[in-house]
């Protein structure tokens, strides 16, 4: 800390157990022999001004200041100025949270803090806050029974009371966690858990080690069996790439380098079992060492197949679950193999302690329409078996033991949900047209075979966007070449003879897989990524577009390039597409000469230059995510400016205008393509800026569907007008929720009250 604020001493402060009195625990530039020494109350001395006023405080002349207290053990005389922040453990909603200590700073040379100096200081108190507290708490769960009670009476009488045992947990406690699959589910909690308690396992080993590396060797031949066929089972029920997930743990188990390690682990322990640990333990270490999710998830691929292995070493087999009809399955991790033993019928959501959007268990999720929240923390101890549960998979939060009037109101949204979705599933076949008749093709966004179905059921008109960096992701590798056409040309066969986008591998910035060997960057999202990230990995590229070229023999495919951001890039990627047709042709393969290549306009510098790249692709998709983030400067995962992130901001509405209107004039189709083609607000202008395709998720289009067959072309040019000339985006969404009120939406029966919802939250 002293170092990224250029300080010249950096102190720790915590509070007591009684909550009164704040002691200095740590320091760089004090004098050490202070530590455990210094004690004043919050209020007291500018350190307890800090913990006092609850927020970041600097002062210039310290010593100056009236609040300032001398302690001449600690040796800061020699210190002029001084900046503050308190560590906070964040409470409910309704209070600000617990003061746990103070993060201090000081320089030798008078100095002004800026407001970005204090920021920084604010963040770093932020993060360390949660885990000073966890090593507190630590410290007193492994302290003496005598002191525990007497900490523990300390809390109470500061004001903290213990909670109630898991017996005695408290209605309606809430537990948030990432929203993983849309949807609200209710009901009874069943504990997804087969894996092995090694503390209860009494294993001897057999005094011949060539024996014990005879049993191991056995286990991994019978769990690699027994991956094949969960591979096979998983295919058959769920499509192809479901099954494909277990080819990562097939090859681990073939791997030489793998199996070498459990040898030598066997012959050092003489235990198959404790080889066998030892292995995945040091894999574990390797893998929670690097700061990256899919790195980390593959750790826990390695520690699906060792409790594979363990288990047919112990002579354990799983068993498949015994769910009653509208289970909420809650895990530790949601692994594939969990597929094989659950039957998808009777899972009504899913609730995940640790992963993220991008697990296995996620996508699984997802491709079958079940609602889902991951990464919920103390979910696992704070959750009982049977309990009622409500999952909220659309803005990621868990209610435990809810009360009657939450369980009603979501009961009446999940009722209203279903009944509208039948309603308008019924009638997918009607076209998306306005009032006076003007058309527009409702597309989805998809990655998975099984996202097909989905595509069918709710009257998609299209693949618009076809991701196909989701077969990298759930490989954890770069697929083959045969592979990704066997993929591509289902998807085709499938649409036939609806069109499917193919947008080449979007990889990089938050998406990565290991074998991409991609080096951290301070920015990845603006840095090696997408076509950029394609184009120096020409090899891999190549193979995709032979793959894809490969599919367009069916006939209604198109190759869409994501990330375009000059011209040069659009020329290089079409030399690399012209010489793999050449291939082609040389080899006979058979591919469609003329199959249209477009671009995502998703940097602002494509869209101001649209009109160039225009004139040499046949096709724009606009993609909003990014093109949002880049034109505002908001990165919308960092929760400090992800309140700024809003689609409906007039700069990006100016973009998008000006690429619809460079698409007319070199008359090329254009879509939109992201979640704002999702939002109901945007709708009405997004048609009336003249948008002929939108593509969102499947599931979505239905009620987009209801929106543009309320319309009139008239009314919503004129919104369209509007917005691009508002001042900001609240003036925007207010247009949108005005033109959904005047065409009477508010009131439709199946549609009306959330989109109600939809405005309140907008």
């Amino acid at each position: 800390m002293a170092k990224q604020l250029d300080a010249d001493a950096c102190s720790v402060y915590l509070t007591e157990t009684d909550l009164r009195h704040l002691q200095l625990q740590a320091t760089i530039g004090l004098d050490r022999n202070a530590v455990g020494r210094v004690r004043l109350p919050p209020g007291e001395g500018l350190v307890g001004h800090a913990a006092k006023e609850g927020h970041p405080i600097a002062f210039t002349d310290a010593q100056g200041h009236d609040a300032y207290r001398y302690f001449p053990e600690t040796g800061e005389e020699r210190y002029a100025s001084l900046a503050a922040a308190p560590l906070i453990v964040r409470g409910s909603e309704s209070n600000r949270g617990l003061t746990i200590g103070v993060l201090v700073v000081q320089t030798l040379e008078e100095r002004v803090f800026s407001q970005d100096d204090l920021g920084l200081l604010d963040t770093c108190a932020r993060l360390i806050a949660p885990v000073v507290m966890n090593s507190q708490l630590l410290a007193v769960v492994s302290g003496s029974t005598d002191d525990r009670a007497r900490i523990t009476k300390e809390l109470g009488e500061a004001g903290l009371h213990p909670r109630t045992s898991p017996g005695e947990t408290e209605r309606g406690v809430e537990i948030h966690g990432i929203p993983t699959s849309r949807g609200i589910a209710i009901g009874p909690v069943y504990f997804m858990d087969d894996s092995v308690d090694l503390d209860r396992i009494d294993y001897t080993p057999n005094p011949d080690p060539d024996i014990e590396w005879a049993d191991l060797s056995g286990a991994l031949e019978d769990s690699r069996r027994e991956l094949d066929g969960l591979r096979g089972d998983l295919g058959d029920r769920f499509g192809a790439e479901f099954g494909a997930i277990f080819n990562t743990h097939i090859q681990m188990l073939e791997d030489k380098g793998f199996v070498a390690k459990l040898e030598t682990g066997v012959r050092n322990t003489g235990s198959a079992l404790a080889g066998l640990t030892h292995v995945l333990d040091e894999y574990a270490q390797t893998f929670a060492a690097i700061e990256d999710p899919y790195f980390q998830e593959r750790g826990s691929d390695v520690q699906e197949v060792g409790q594979r292995v363990i288990a047919r070493l112990l002579g354990l087999r799983h068993q498949a679950a015994q769910l009653g009809e509208g289970s909420v399955v809650v895990a530790s991790n949601l692994l594939p193999a969990h597929f094989a033993l659950l039957d998808p019928e009777k899972v009504t959501a899913i609730v995940s302690e640790h992963g993220g959007p991008t697990s296995h268990g996620a996508i699984f999720a997802r491709a079958l329409e079940i609602p889902a929240v991951t990464g919920a923390a103390g979910v696992l101890e704070t959750v009982r078996s049977g309990e009622e549960v409500i999952v909220d998979g659309d803005s990621g939060r868990v209610f435990l033991s809810p009360d009657d009037s939450l369980r009603a109101e979501y009961q009446r949204a999940q009722q209203r949900a279903q009944v509208a979705l039948e309603h308008l599933d019924a009638l997918a076949d009607r076209p998306a047209e306005t009032w006076d008749g003007h058309r527009v093709r409702l597309t989805a966004n998809v990655g998975l075979l099984s996202d097909l179905r989905l595509c069918e059921r709710h009257g998609a008109e299209g693949v618009g966007l076809f991701r196909t960096e989701l077969l990298a992701l759930v490989h954890r590798g770069f697929p083959s070449e045969d592979e990704q056409q066997q993929l591509y040309e289902g998807a085709a066969q499938a649409m036939s003879p609806r069109p499917v986008t193919i947008r080449t591998l979007d990889l990089g910035g938050d998406k990565a897989i290991p074998n991409l060997q991609v080096e951290e960057e301070e920015n990845p999202q603006l840095g090696w990524r997408s076509i950029r990230l394609s184009l120096s990995h020409l090899d891999g590229f190549r193979a995709q577009l032979r793959a894809i070229l490969r599919a367009s023999a069916v006939g209604n495919v198109r190759i869409l390039l994501p990330m375009v951001s000059q011209l040069d890039e659009l020329r290089r990627v079409y030399e690399i597409i012209d010489e793999t047709k050449h291939e082609l042709r040389r080899r006979g393969m058979p591919f469609d000469p003329n199959v249209p290549i477009g671009i995502m306009i998703e940097v602002p510098s494509a869209a101001v230059t649209a009109d160039v790249l225009a004139r040499e692709c046949d096709f724009f998709s606009i993609g909003t995510n990014d093109l949002t983030q880049y034109t505002l400067a908001v990165d919308r995962g960092n929760e400090r400016v992800a309140h700024l992130y809003d689609s409906l901001h007039p700069a990006v509405l100016c973009l998008i205008d000006h690429s619809v209107r460079a698409a007319a004039r070199a008359n090329i189709p254009i879509s939109l393509c992201g979640e704002m083609a999702n939002d109901p607000l945007a709708v009405p202008i997004l048609v009336g800026l003249g948008l002929g395709e939108l593509s969102g998720v499947a599931g979505a289009i239905p009620v987009v569907k209801e929106i543009v067959r309320s319309l009139d072309m008239g009314e919503a040019v004129s919104d369209a007008r509007q917005a691009l000339d508002a001042e900001s985006p609240s003036d925007v969404h207010a247009i949108g929720a005005r033109r959904l009120e005047e065409a009477g939406l508010l009131d439709h029966p199946d549609i009306g009250d959330w989109l109600r919802r939809s405005i309140e939250r907008s």
